[in-house]
């Protein structure tokens, strides 16, 4: 039997790629609505982009749903939560995560559930917590650049927003009568990070507007340059469903899509949605596609997956796969920002992660979410007629 290298197919892809594109292009250009519109088509360069959801490393519910009536309840809630994020370790994941960056080698990634933990010992928020934790448990963002450079690789900060910064007391013990309490302190952030020979430029970084009392979410964009063109690239975290927070989500989907209404550049939208093509049309997939997004999954060459990305086991221990819906997506438009349709070129879509070939080397799940990592040709577009919703008055 004849076997390939993953160079090799490399290779190959890329070259049926370009006669794909050449196709494409020659077809397009004779559309009526290209012509209408006063546009023309180039080919554009390979972007390679990855969505990964680092987790936490423990289900941060258990504590926002316990029963506060008991005071005690919420800091041995804590307590437990924290035994599992040792337990799912993410310094031995963060090794896994960078051995399947350096295999596909993406130009920018966006990360979500960048971890920021910090403690105080003995703690002070039962005392009002005058002084915030500042000593640094885990900062997974340290941690995975410093496995990638490990291996040679040399990506950076592209961007980056905080999140949720949440601060609870944890049991840590009866040394007497009385217990004893240490502060644990928990800063969420999403971050697109870049190969350092990537320039990025217009950096945005926002919360949204809406969220759930306890717990805040945002998004991140770049203008990125690769090779002779410019993208703006987006990644965002939106909550999760279930408990009613399927309006929130929502606002927040349409609040992001008003931010990049009238975006003119071609945008690649990265993130974990907590949405699936399955939910209904009031959710964020939906309100994402009606904007003129193109789920790339959708289009993607040689798979025949579902696509699956959610979710592992809490512990991470589960000894097969159990994903079951398809949340952690990449989207493209490029359409000038006013166009009724958006060209796109080929695209190679794989998710990464999902096979006990990239366990860690204790057979942790790199994290509860597999990544997806997406190969895309997307068409210079140029249109002479202006983009009418960016218009000054």
């Amino acid at each position: 039997m004849i076997t390939f290298s993953n160079n090799i197919i490399s290779t190959f892809k890329i070259f049926f790629a370009n006669i794909f594109i050449c196709l494409f292009l020659l077809a397009i250009s004779s559309m009526p609505a290209i012509a209408k519109n006063h546009c023309s088509l180039r080919v554009g360069p390979l972007v390679k982009v990855m969505t990964r959801n680092l987790y936490v490393g423990a289900d941060l519910f258990e504590i926002f749903s316990v029963d506060t009536s008991n005071p005690m309840n919420v800091p041995i809630a804590v307590s437990n939560v924290m035994k599992t994020v040792h337990e799912t370790n993410f310094p031995e994941r963060a090794e896994a995560l960078a051995d399947e960056i350096a295999r596909l080698r993406p130009d920018l990634i966006g990360l979500q559930e960048v971890s920021l933990i910090r403690t105080q010992s003995p703690g002070d928020f039962i005392y009002g917590n005058p002084s915030p934790a500042k000593d640094i448990l885990y900062d997974y963002l340290d941690i995975l650049l410093n496995a990638l450079a490990d291996r040679g690789l040399n990506y950076e900060v592209a961007a980056m927003v905080n999140n949720a910064d949440v601060e609870l007391p944890m049991l840590v013990g009866f040394p007497g009568e009385t217990p004893l309490f240490d502060d644990v302190r928990l800063t969420d952030r999403d971050i697109i990070l870049k190969r350092s020979n990537i320039i990025t430029s217009n950096i945005t970084a926002k919360n949204y507007t809406d969220n759930l009392l306890d717990f805040t979410r945002g998004f991140v964009a770049v203008d990125a340059r690769i090779g002779k063109k410019s993208y703006r690239v987006v990644n965002t975290h939106l909550e999760v469903q279930g408990e009613g927070y399927e309006m929130v989500q929502s606002l927040q989907a349409k609040e992001l899509m008003a931010e990049l209404e009238c975006e003119t550049l071609p945008v690649i939208l990265i993130g974990d949605f907590n949405s699936s093509p399955q939910d209904a049309a009031a959710q964020p997939y939906s309100i994402i596609r009606e904007s003129g997004f193109i789920d790339v999954w959708k289009r993607g060459f040689w798979h025949y997956s579902p696509g699956y990305t959610c979710c592992q086991e809490a512990n991470l221990l589960n000894k097969r796969s159990v994903l079951y819906e398809r949340i952690d997506l990449i989207f493209v438009r490029n359409n000038c920002g006013h166009l009724p349709f958006s060209p796109l070129g080929p695209v190679f879509a794989v998710v990464t992660g999902n096979n006990k070939q990239g366990k860690s080397e204790s057979g942790l799940w790199p994290s509860d979410h597999a990544g997806l990592n997406a190969w895309l040709w997307i068409p210079k577009l140029r249109c002479k007629k202006p983009s009418f919703c960016c218009e000054n008055p």
